[in-house]
Parts: structure tokens; sequence; C-alpha cells
């Protein structure tokens, strides 16, 4: 944990050196330049905004405490919902991106795997209200606040599925004909997240997103991403540190970028 602890710093101070400013400057795809200036940059406080963070708010001063299971870490224990707020769901920021990412996307097929609390399936959700989404929890009990919370929010074009991923996953696959936009913010390791990302990929549109979380969390996942970003079937990847996003579109120029 120390190590990865390190890398994770090492990293971040490269990042902040080395990658792009925001504002698309020195980007030549049109595409990524685009996406960076109407997609990464935007600040436009979108109507879906407000009443999730309102719902996080609430979260985040829940003392209630539920069982968590982890099956990537294969660890079992009592957390506060607070907790895990405020250390386990995606930052507002992130969260947001998300939404944006699928509104740019157009995407009516989303797939995400880590539920958490719910609150970037919402985001997500939110996005189109034809949207299709299903999102995959392996822990019952935090699904089952998830749940709690899109109903809290009026979300009826979202589902959760519960249980390891590992076992799952290709149940909820079979539930689309292809997917416009994947989150996978789930089992943190890099034999994990190649192997989601090989079977979403594997159905994915012709013009698609695939967003991997915690690149940098450890030295396996960021060689996960390395290798996920170099496979010949990706046309684009951008790094903003928090997040990897992969552009699936054969009109987008080949390119890989970091942004800050």
């Amino acid at each position: 944990m120390e190590k990865d602890y390190l890398f994770r710093i090492k990293t971040y101070l490269r990042h902040k050196l080395e990658a792009l400013p925001h504002g698309g400057f020195g980007i030549h795809s049109p595409y990524v330049f685009n996406f960076v200036t109407h997609v990464l940059d935007e600040r436009l406080p979108y109507y879906a905004y407000s009443e999730i963070e309102k719902l996080r708010r609430n979260l985040l001063s829940d003392k209630n405490e539920i069982q968590v299971s982890d099956y990537g870490s294969k660890a079992s224990r009592k957390r506060r919902i607070c907790d895990i707020a405020s250390t386990s769901c995606k930052k507002a920021d992130d969260a947001q991106l998300l939404f944006r990412i699928a509104i740019w996307q157009h995407a009516k097929n989303i797939l995400e795997l880590g539920t958490c609390l719910g609150l970037t399936t919402a985001y997500l959700a939110k996005s189109d209200s034809r949207a299709k989404v299903v999102s995959m929890e392996g822990c019952p009990q935090t699904a089952h606040v998830a749940k709690k919370n899109l109903e809290i929010l009026g979300i009826h074009n979202a589902g959760i599925i519960v249980g390891n991923i590992d076992e799952t996953l290709d149940r909820a696959l079979d539930m689309f004909e292809s997917l416009d936009l994947v989150f996978i913010d789930a089992n943190h390791t890099k034999q994990a997240t190649m192997s989601y990302f090989e079977a979403c990929l594997k159905k994915a549109a012709a013009k698609s997103i695939i967003v991997i979380d915690d690149i940098y969390y450890s030295r396996g996942m960021h060689e996960a991403w390395v290798k996920i970003k170099n496979n010949p079937n990706v046309n684009a990847s951008i790094d903003i540190y928090t997040m990897g996003i992969i552009i699936i579109d054969n009109e987008v120029q080949k390119g890989s970028y970091r942004i800050k």
C-alpha cells in the first residue's frame, strides 16, 4: 500500500508537469480538441447537478452503517454511509464529467461497472431519460442503498445487477446489442481491468467511449491503462489522471493525450 501511495504522488506530480493545459492548446486532432473544449472544460451548471449533489450532501451526513463486501480485496466490514460517500464515490467534478460525456456521446446504451452509492449511476441516467443504464455492484447492501438513492431522484431508466462482476458481466452485456458508453470503476487490479475492458470492447458500438477509473491507483492499474490505450481497436485516449478516456471511432485521428 505504501508503494502504491508513493507511486500516486510521483505520477501526480509528473502529470501536473507534463500534461497539456486545459483549453485544447497543443491538440491537433479536431475531435479531441472539441472534446476538451466542449466536454472537459465545460462549466455550465446543468440541471441535474443540484439535485444529485443535494443527495450527496445527505449521504455525507448519514452515520448509518452497512456491511460492505469487496470482491476485489475479498474483505468484508462495516462502514458508515458517510465514509463511503466521502472516500469511495466519485467526486462531483468527475461524476459531472461522466454526465457531459454521456450527453456528448448521445449515449443511449450505458454500462457501469461499480455502482457504489449510485451517484455516478444517477448522473449517467440523468444525461438522457431515454437512455438505458445498467450498473453492476458486488456488495448487496451497497446496492440496496444505491437503489433507494435512484428512487429518491425519480430515476426509472437505470437498473442494478448485484453480484461478483466477474460472474455477472456476461449477463449484463447480453442486455445490450451494443454499448455507447462504459464506465469501469470496479476491482482495481490489472487483470480484472483488462478483462472487463476486453469484454466490453466486444460490445462497443462503432462510435463509443470507455472510461477507466483510477488509472494511477497502483502500478498494476497504470500498466492496464497503458495496454488498453495501445489496443489496436482504440483510436484515441485522454488521460486526465483521475480517469482514462478511450475513444472508439475510426473517423478520429490516432493519438494519446494527457490533459491537466
